[in-house]
């Protein structure tokens, strides 16, 4: 016990130790910005400071003014003790949730050491009193510990995952109207790229961002087999690749365009109108749990309730 107590206080000595020379660094660094403002205020005799820069800075969430920022300074502390594998796997979830002008892999992984070392201390600092007043056990208070050092771990990334999914879901939605625009521009003689241009204005959403960035990448001169194969990377939708691996095929080997992009679209309907008969048949699976647990008991209670009563009053002795 006294072994565990130990090492959570030198844990979160070395937490805030880290956490104020953090601050320290972003406090001493000089902001550029704000200098040549505050100079070109002084030639030009105006007033106010940098309020201009301070309102936009204070439109910013905490996480962008504070967090990732920190992240940012206490990043190389934390880089050498966190695998490459799983840099890499925080980059996918980044890309794919649409963050990646945001946040990087190793900002996102030393939120998640942070927020690891951080958890299990509150908790501590928290319980302490009533460990001390023999109210709480020692070993609650470890598995409090432990539990908020997996959640605090596990928040950062779920966060981003969950935001990837959602997009990737609102991607796969936007999917056939999509393709069935593209099918119509193909179809009415305009390039492919064109048909993109068209989609990417008139339409609006992730989807339609991804498409603009797959066009940028194409007028900068990446070839359009490699920006397409950039596009499923950035939002790892099956359906997506399935989609760009048919256009590449026929792109090299010649053949309509239309007719793949009809099939396509086809075999997409078709996925997803079997995707909701899977959801479908798994809802009378799913509803037995909130009934076994909530409505039979409700139902037992107003049934034999009063039954159960009488019996009682009439055992009575009185």
């Amino acid at each position: 016990m006294m072994l565990m107590i130990l090492l959570i206080s030198i844990s979160c000595l070395v937490f805030f130790i880290s956490l104020a020379k953090a601050i320290v660094k972003l406090q001493e660094k000089p902001t550029s910005l704000a200098a040549r403002a505050r100079s070109v205020q002084e030639k030009t005799g105006t007033k106010g400071g940098t309020a201009l820069r301070d309102e936009e800075e204070m439109d910013k969430s905490l996480v962008t003014r504070v967090l990732l920022p920190l992240a940012g300074r206490s990043s190389g502390v934390f880089s050498s003790i966190t695998p490459v594998s799983m840099l890499k796997r925080a980059d996918e979830n980044i890309l794919q949730a649409g963050l990646s002008e945001k946040v990087t892999g190793i900002q996102l992984m030393t939120l998640s050491w942070i927020f690891t070392f951080f958890m299990p201390a509150f908790i501590f600092i928290i319980f302490m009193p009533s460990v001390a007043q023999h109210k709480v056990s020692m070993s609650i208070v470890g598995l409090g510990c432990l539990f908020g050092a997996f959640l605090g771990y596990r928040m950062p990334l779920g966060i981003v995952q969950s935001r990837a999914k959602k997009r990737q879901k609102e991607i796969q939605l936007a999917l056939p109207f999509t393709f069935d625009l593209i099918s119509v521009s193909v179809s009415a003689g305009m390039a492919f790229d064109g048909a993109m241009q068209v989609v990417s204005e008139r339409t609006s959403g992730s989807l339609s961002e991804e498409l603009r960035r797959t066009l940028r990448e194409i007028n900068l001169g990446i070839s359009r087999d490699e920006a397409l194969n950039n596009l499923v990377k950035r939002t790892g939708v099956d359906d997506l690749r399935s989609f760009v691996a048919a256009v590449n095929y026929i792109s090299k080997l010649g053949g309509s365009l239309v007719s793949v992009i009809e099939v396509q679209t086809d075999a997409l309907r078709v996925k997803r109108r079997q995707r909701a008969e899977k959801k479908a048949n798994q809802a009378p699976v799913k509803i037995m749990i909130p009934l076994v647990l909530f409505i039979f008991p409700c139902l037992f209670i107003v049934i034999l309730g009063p039954a159960v009563v009488t019996l009682l009053t009439k055992n009575m002795p009185f």
